[in-house]
This record gives C-alpha cells, sequence and structure tokens, in this order.
C-alpha cells in the first residue's frame, strides 16, 4: 500500500492545500496532510531551531492516521511530497527512516549546501508584495467589521499570497478565506523565525535507496527556480516543470501537479 503524506512550508498548515489533498484522493490515492510543530493543529508547539527536531511530531501524526485508518504502519510504503520548508522536512525524515520511506518528491525547495540565501528566499519579491498589499491589494481585516464582505483582508496573507502565488495573488476571495484562516489559528511571530531559521540551516542529506523527484515552477518569485535544478543535480535526477505557476503549486497549478505526482507514484 502507497500512501502520500504532504507537508506544507513555512508558516503554512495542512488547511493551505486549498483542498489538493481531496483531489488527490479523489484519484484513488491514500492522502495523509499533516503539519509542523507550531503550525495548524500543532499551533501551540514551539518550533524547533533544527529541521530534525520536527520529525517526531510528524511521524506520530502520520502513524495516528494510518491506525485510524485501519492500517499497520509498519506495512505502508510513504511517499513524502514536501512544498518549500516540507520539502527540506522530507528528505530529513527520509534520511531518518528509510525504510519507511519509499520516495521522496520535492516540489520549489532549496538547500543551504546547494543554492546561496539569496536565491532560497528572494527578499526583494516579498518587499514589492508587501508593498502590493499595503498600497493597493486590501484594507486591513478587522474581526468583527464587515467580515463577509469582498474588499477585506489581513495585510499579511495578501502579502504572502502576492509572494507565493502567480494567479491567486490578488484574489479578494482566497485572501479573505486565507485570513478566516488565520483568525481561527496561525503561527506565532517567534514560531515563524524559529522555521526560518531551522530552514536557512537545512542542508541536502545523501539518501541512498530512496528515490527523489524535483518540481519546479517557472515563475517562482520566492525560491529562484535554480534551486530546484541544483536539487536535481544533487540528487541525479530528472527536473519536472510546471508552467505558469508561482512558489504555491497546488494553489496555482493543481491540475499539472495532481498529473505529475500520479505519474511518480505510478
Amino acid at each position: 500500500m502507497t500512501t502520500l503524506v504532504l507537508l506544507r512550508g513555512l508558516m503554512r498548515d495542512s488547511r493551505h492545500w486549498n483542498g489538493f489533498d481531496q483531489r488527490l484522493s479523489q484519484q484513488a490515492v491514500n492522502v495523509i496532510s499533516v503539519d509542523l510543530p507550531g503550525n495548524g493543529v500543532l499551533v501551540n508547539q514551539v518550533s524547533p531551531g533544527k529541521m530534525q527536531d520536527y520529525c517526531d511530531a510528524v511521524w506520530q501524526q502520520i502513524d495516528a492516521a494510518l491506525l485510524k485508518q485501519g492500517t499497520p504502519p509498519s506495512q505502508v510504503n510513504l511517499v513524502l511530497v514536501g512544498l518549500s520548508m516540507g520539502g527540506m522536512l522530507a528528505l530529513t525524515m527520509a534520511a531518518q527512516c528509510r525504510s519507511r520511506v519509499q520516495h521522496v518528491v520535492l516540489i520549489n525547495s532549496s538547500a543551504a549546501n546547494l543554492s546561496p540565501w539569496y536565491y532560497r528566499f528572494q527578499c526583494w519579491g516579498l518587499m514589492m508584495s508587501l508593498a502590493h498589499a499595503l498600497l493597493s491589494v486590501v484594507r486591513p481585516y478587522l474581526p468583527g467589521q464587515n467580515q463577509g464582505g469582498t474588499d477585506r483582508g489581513h495585510w499579511l496573507e495578501a502579502t504572502v499570497l502576492d509572494f507565493t502565488s502567480r494567479h491567486f495573488g490578488q484574489s479578494i476571495e482566497v485572501i479573505n478565506a486565507w485570513s478566516l484562516l488565520r483568525l481561527q489559528s496561525h503561527t506565532s511571530f517567534i514560531n515563524g523565525l524559529r522555521q526560518l531559521y531551522a530552514s536557512a540551516r537545512f542542508h541536502s542529506p545523501v539518501l541512498q535507496g530512496t528515490c527523489v523527484s524535483v518540481i519546479v515552477a517557472n515563475q517562482d518569485k520566492l525560491a529562484n527556480p535554480k534551486c530546484s535544478e541544483q536539487l536535481a543535480l544533487f540528487y541525479q535526477t530528472p527536473l519536472l516543470k510546471i508552467d505558469d505557476c508561482g512558489h504555491d503549486a497546488s494553489l496555482d497549478q493543481p491540475q499539472q501537479l495532481q498529473q505529475l505526482l500520479l505519474k511518480i507514484i505510478s
């Protein structure tokens, strides 16, 4: 039995797959979506400063989900699918427990031993997105004031979307949806810094006996596509490209991403 485990990135959680996990499930694929410490259902936990210290909490979620499905974890071949920081964690987990991980799929990820920091996190793009959010995209979202309206949204969510999405960066509908998620729960500023620190220190491990696939979006404003090129070279695997797509590939091009994942696991 093969199970896909979906891992989101920096300050994002399983809710931000925006239904992509359900899309995969409809293709007769067993999918588990988990959260990193400090995000989502684990929002009250402290985010570690080292990537390897995230693993235990994620393994616990995977095992709990499999047992709930009535499947012994030892009988499952896992395909870890990680977006951005989620890809770094997927590689770390595969290096830690190779017997459980059949395949690692990296989406718009990077590593400090392969790419310079200014490729891994393109600060100029973030500054431009922040300017768009504050000056022209939305007015600040204020709880209790016209929460159902179409002209409200949290400035930070507007910034993140403009930075990570090619097609929905200025979508009031998506910004409002993300802002409501933020009201329900969101990663603290300190945990966000801890996650950024852990990501900045991540080095690609050498993997033996575990397949690695690398997917890159050609219009990624957060991580330069050259980062994925270096990962593909390091793991000696073809670079799989998604066209007309930003960093958040499951939001921008869910159909293209789904087709690639189904091809990989087949």
